[in-house]
């Protein structure tokens, strides 16, 4: 009987790591750009930075590029610098990424909770929407802050003194991950501060995570109003719907849709109370839950760390419940249950396409050449505006909220998009040019009617096989 269940789960682990595979893997092959809404944002940073390492020094960077924490891109510039193409980091190598995360927190778990939960995990992980929309979307340096925070939480547990250096990579990551993390670790150290004090090897631990806490501070004092303090503020001042709330999908969306997951997630998390108290993980869990529920800054974004660490806890709940009804009929509701979200998950999956095409970002590749090198492009929609920053890494581009360019508020934007061709005029010779208004299909197909005055605006200019607007009424420089 027991060789049985062995062979059980072996065939079961198996398929849930074939199946993890061909999810996340899949969008290689069937499309031909990346997914998400910033591969071009994260081009352009990994090449901004590797351009800078070369010459043994940080790349000077508009305010907006200098809230992205640098360490990601630091990590991936030796890589660039001999030879690596920076596409790969968009493709194949960020496709592998998730498939990592779950096997590291499965691999965690099999050594902290037994072969069952581990492979509970990788089913949960095949299962689980929120974790693919964060795929989705190319939340880069969320995934690869939450692997370095499932091996920071292994290596704290294990008393290893090397999970301080893995914590103040992730500080150095990801803000939101890290402030997860680094509330987990100080409600778990303050537990463990009483009894172990009079230890030495956890005192020099402890003094270690200051240092390591000041040097973290420092790391974050040149980008701190925007990076820290403005964030930290929108906490305490913006909650509710006054909170911008991230584009993710909202907490509905994913009760519809995974709620059995979710909701197994929850029977674990209560039930693991009975055996533990305020580990790394549970601490975890109530800090995510408490920016989605009550509605903070970003909450809608903090949904994808709440479903990655409920995860452990809803598949500990699976093996629970199969464990302890033993009935056919009771373990074929389990499957089915388990097959039903399998299939929802893969439907989700194959609608989630793209936002651009080979054939727009081929246009903006034409642009390069053939405009001066002190240009200006300015999208008309922020869509197409993330994709020019990327393949246009030397041009000065403009989108509207974004890029700190041409410092437009939404305001103006209205005026330029809907006002006369007088108020364009004088919009336009404020601009220093040469200045472009990039001209894409997505514009006309947003504004509709509307789009029709920007476009046989006097003031603009078509350029000649090129998706371009030029405007003529922007002084020389």
């Amino acid at each position: 009987m027991i060789k049985k269940y062995e062979d059980t789960l072996t065939l079961v682990g198996g398929a849930a790591v074939l199946l993890l595979c061909i999810k996340f893997l899949l969008p290689l092959f069937r499309f031909d750009v990346p997914m998400g809404y910033d591969p071009g944002i994260y081009r352009y940073l990994f090449l901004a930075y590797a351009d800078s390492v070369k010459e043994f020094s940080m790349p000077e960077l508009l305010p907006w590029a200098q809230e992205y924490p640098p360490a990601l891109f630091l990590l991936v510039a030796p890589f660039i610098i001999l030879g690596a193409p920076v596409d790969l980091f968009l493709g194949a190598v960020w496709n592998i990424i998730p498939i990592a995360v779950i096997a590291l927190l499965a691999a965690v778990f099999y050594q902290r909770s037994g072969r069952s939960v581990a492979i509970g995990i990788l089913l949960v992980g095949l299962m689980s929407q929120a974790y693919f929309d964060g795929f989705y979307a190319m939340y880069w340096k969320t995934y690869a802050a939450l692997f370095l925070v499932v091996l920071t939480y292994h290596l704290a547990e294990n008393q290893s003194p090397w999970f301080i250096l893995t914590a103040l990579i992730t500080v150095m990551l990801h803000q939101q991950t890290a402030l997860i993390m680094v509330v987990a670790l100080g409600v778990w150290w303050a537990t463990h501060l009483p009894k172990n004090w009079n230890n030495t090897h956890f005192r020099l631990m402890t003094i270690f995570l200051g240092i390591c806490g000041a040097i973290a501070l420092m790391w974050y004092l040149p980008q701190w109003e925007r990076a820290i303090w403005a964030p930290l503020k929108s906490i305490i001042v913006l909650r509710g719907e006054n909170a911008p709330s991230g584009s993710f999908p909202g907490l509905e969306f994913y009760i519809r849709s995974t709620g059995v997951i979710l909701l197994l997630g929850c029977m674990g998390f209560i039930r693991s109370f009975t055996y533990e108290r305020f580990s790394l993980w549970q601490v975890s869990v109530i800090v995510c839950a408490v920016f989605v529920f009550c509605k903070l800054v970003f909450y809608k974004r903090f949904f994808l760390q709440l479903d990655f660490f409920l995860m452990p806890f809803a598949a500990a709940e699976l093996v629970t419940l199969w464990r302890h009804f033993s009935s056919k009929k009771i373990h074929g509701v389990l499957v089915c249950i388990i097959a039903v979200q399998v299939a929802v998950s893969a439907q989700a999956m194959m609608m989630r396409r793209p936002q651009f095409s080979a054939k727009e970002v081929q246009s903006i590749r034409s642009i390069q050449h053939q405009i001066p090198e002190a240009a200006a492009v300015i999208s008309l929609e922020n869509i197409s505006g993330t994709w020019l920053r990327g393949w246009l890494p030397n041009t000065r581009i403009g989108a509207p909220g974004l890029f700190d360019y041409p410092g437009w508020n939404k305001a103006q934007w209205a005026t330029f998009i809907d006002g006369s061709d007088l108020d364009r005029k004088v919009m336009l010779s404020k601009l220093t040019s040469p200045v472009y208004f990039y001209k894409s299909d997505r514009f006309t197909k947003i504004y509709a009617d509307r789009s029709q005055g920007v476009l046989n605006d006097p003031c603009l200019r078509a350029v000649e096989n090129l998706p371009l607007l030029e405007s003529i009424c922007s002084p020389s420089s």
